[in-house]
């Protein structure tokens, strides 16, 4: 196995200070060399380190990263492990690792290292703070990393007060990480990204959250528990919203179940470059698991063909929706109304908060409104966060939709067909 470390990644891992923070561009590789430093400080001591990370899922990536580099280490040290789960391994030393999905009582009931990773997305980050207090005063280390979210959150107010509370700095953005070697087609993002969200994701600038329609404080209050560890009994209504994609974005599938007047996200699933018959049957697939009572399907553009089959063969059951500008105004309005009526709960899926956050409210030149989100290469169109609001329409009822006057010709309206 081949592996080299960038130099800004060596100079995370040699620098020794117990308290470090790193502000870093997004794809640069921060995670492994958080993982790296990791292996090598539970090798050299019998140690016990948490990692937290912003959702499950990417606590599982973190494992797999370390469990890929073991083979690394096993070259100059001998590791064969005496114990593995999905989310911990123990070294012949006794050290322990463990990676989970970030709180504040997942930090209160542990003792050792802490490496927080992307933690400014992380929910309550003022409560795990909080918490992990008692675990810096005892001489643990303490390592946070993440790319800038807004001028808000405990990261940011750590990176702008980091010298006077005794952390060691590391800032590393995409024109450092070329210098020192990292290959990446820097004009690609520039030129499919609005410049507010470069600068932020790429150029760690802490942008002002006015940009985004959804604060991530509103976000990551709406993320639940009780989402991501679902039982999987059914006890309401569930709905289906689906954004199509084939070669540039994502298919991106949310589906919610509806208990009372609040709505809890069950399940995401994406599709890259498949073709129109794979997304098809995963679709139905999905259908028939879940049968939800309503599906809403993106029947822009590309998405036409596949609404109109799947409506053929499923009646009124499907509802294909076609994006206008109006369409858009009110499926954002009802979703950013669920969100301050607190009836709406998500998952910790960094992809769907990073959607959500990524909404903007624009004014046209003609004086009407328009709500959209960048187009990246890597992250498509805002397109979790779509096929979230389809979801949510599906299980809407007329009386819930928000009045909304707007300039376009009654006709393309399409969002009040069906009721």
């Amino acid at each position: 196995m081949s592996f080299k470390l960038y130099p800004y990644q060596e100079r995370w891992i040699k620098d020794r200070s117990r308290l470090k923070i790193w502000l870093a561009a997004r794809q640069i590789g921060k995670t492994t060399a958080l993982c790296f430093e990791a292996l090598k400080l539970a090798t050299e001591k019998r140690c016990s380190i948490l990692i937290l990370s912003t959702t499950e899922r990417q606590s599982m990536e973190v494992m797999d990263r370390i469990a890929s580099l073991l083979d690394v280490f096993k070259r100059v040290v001998d590791l064969k492990l005496i114990r593995e789960s999905r989310s911990e391994i123990m070294l012949p030393n006794r050290s322990k690792i463990v990676a989970l999905p970030a709180s504040p009582t997942t930090v209160r009931g542990y003792s050792g290292h802490v490496f927080l990773d992307e933690f400014a997305f992380h929910k309550d980050s003022k409560a795990i703070w909080t918490a992990m207090l008692p675990i810096i005063s005892k001489g643990y280390s303490v390592r946070v990393v993440s790319t800038p979210a807004g001028k808000s959150g405990k990261f940011y107010e750590l990176w702008e007060n980091a010298e006077k509370l005794g952390f060691s700095k590391h800032k590393v953005t995409i024109y450092d990480a070329i210098k020192d070697g990292l290959k990446v087609d820097i004009e690609l993002f520039k030129r499919t990204m609005d410049p507010d969200a470069f600068a932020q994701e790429f150029e760690c600038e802490f942008i002002d959250e006015a940009f985004s329609y959804f604060p991530l404080e509103m976000i990551l209050d709406a993320v639940s528990s009780e989402c991501d560890s679902w039982d999987g009994i059914r006890r309401g209504i569930f709905y289906m919203g689906i954004d199509i994609g084939r070669k540039r974005d994502i298919t991106a599938i949310v589906i919610v179940e509806k208990l009372g007047d609040v709505f809890y996200v069950r399940h995401i699933d994406e599709m890259h470059k498949e073709n129109f018959e794979a997304q098809r049957l995963k679709i139905e697939m999905l259908k028939n698991t879940y049968q939800p009572h309503r599906i809403c399907i993106d029947s822009t553009g590309l998405g036409m063909q596949l609404a109109e089959e799947l409506q053929k063969k499923y009646g009124s059951l499907v509802e294909p929706i076609t994006f206008t500008m109006p369409v858009k105004e009110h499926l954002v309005t009802y979703v950013r109304m669920l969100f301050e009526r607190r009836a709406l709960k998500i998952m910790s899926h960094q992809g769907l908060i990073r959607d959500i956050h990524s909404i903007k409210k624009y004014l046209t030149l003609s004086g009407n409104i328009r709500f959209d989100a960048d187009r990246t290469e890597s992250e498509g169109h805002g397109d979790y966060f779509w096929a979230l609001a389809l979801a949510c329409h599906a299980g809407s009822k007329p009386s819930d939709i928000p009045y909304i006057i707007t300039r376009q010709p009654r006709h393309s309206i399409d969002l009040l067909k069906g009721f």
